[in-house]
C-alpha cells in the first residue's frame, strides 16, 4: 500500500491511499507502475472560477469589497516516493481584491488515474477530487465525486449538505459547508485547538459563498453590488 501525497498538500494529513504495484520482496523497481495523475472535469468546472470572474462580498467589518479571479493555471508536478514516479496535474486559482489588499487561493489536485481500459495493472483507481482553499491562517480540505460534491460526511458538523441558504437575499440550492482544518483535518477533530470554529460555504455553481476564518471574522457573497 502506498500513500500518495501531493507536495501542494503537505498541511493535510487526509490523504487518499493508492493500491499500486508493489516493489516486491526482491526490492527491485522493474515492475512499477508510475501513476500518471489528471484533473476531473467537475475539477475544471466547478465554483464558477473563471479568469476574470469577479464577485462581490461583504466583510463582517462592514466594508463591501470584490474578489476577481486574477490567475487560473494548471501545472503539471513529478513527485517521487522510493521506486515510484509519478505526474500529477494541479490547478490553481488565485481570487485578490484591489482594496483592501485580500487574496484566497483554491488548489484542484489531480486524482483520476488511467481509464479502467488501460489499467493493465489491475489499481484500485482513485475517483476522489481534492480541493482546497486558503485565506489568511485559515484552511479548508474536502474530497469531490465526479459530479462536484462532497464524498465523505465526516464526523457531526464537520461537513454539512444544505437543500438551501439565503445570503444577502438570494437563495442558494445545494450548498456544502467545511469545517476549517485546524479543528477537523478528515481525520481527528480538535475540540481544544485555540481560535473560533471557521466554515466555508460553497456552491458548485458559484464557488464561495461565504467564509470564516478562525480569527472570528467573514465574509459574504452579496450579489447585485453595493447598491443593492
Amino acid at each position: 500500500m502506498f500513500a500518495r501525497i501531493s507536495p501542494a498538500l503537505s498541511f493535510i494529513f487526509a490523504i487518499p491511499l493508492i493500491c499500486l504495484t508493489a516493489c516486491g520482496s526482491t526490492d527491485t523497481c522493474d515492475e512499477v507502475y508510475h501513476p500518471i495523475y489528471k484533473l476531473a472535469d467537475c475539477q475544471k468546472k466547478v465554483g464558477n472560477f473563471k479568469k476574470g470572474t469577479t464577485t462581490h462580498y461583504v466583510h463582517s467589518e462592514g466594508f463591501e469589497f470584490d474578489l476577481t479571479v486574477t490567475e487560473d493555471t494548471i501545472i503539471n508536478n513529478d513527485w517521487t516516493d522510493f521506486c515510484v514516479v509519478a505526474k500529477e496535474e494541479d490547478r490553481t486559482i488565485l481570487l485578490t481584491s484591489s482594496y483592501p489588499i485580500m487574496s484566497v487561493e483554491v488548489n484542484f489536485h489531480g486524482s483520476i488515474n488511467v481509464s479502467k481500459e488501460e489499467n493493465k495493472h489491475n489499481l484500485v483507481l482513485s475517483y476522489r477530487m481534492p480541493i482546497s482553499i486558503t485565506h489568511e491562517n485559515t484552511g479548508y480540505y474536502v474530497d469531490l465525486d465526479t459530479n462536484g460534491t462532497p464524498m465523505d460526511k465526516g464526523i457531526e458538523n464537520t461537513l454539512m449538505m444544505l437543500d438551501t441558504i439565503t445570503f444577502n437575499g438570494t437563495t442558494y440550492d445545494s450548498v456544502f459547508v467545511i469545517m476549517d482544518n485546524a479543528h477537523y483535518n478528515g481525520l481527528n477533530y480538535q475540540e481544544e485547538v485555540p481560535g473560533d470554529t471557521a466554515y466555508l460555504y460553497f456552491s458548485k455553481e458559484k464557488g464561495i459563498l461565504k467564509l470564516e476564518t478562525t480569527d472570528g471574522k467573514n465574509f459574504t457573497i452579496k450579489e447585485g453590488g453595493d447598491d443593492e
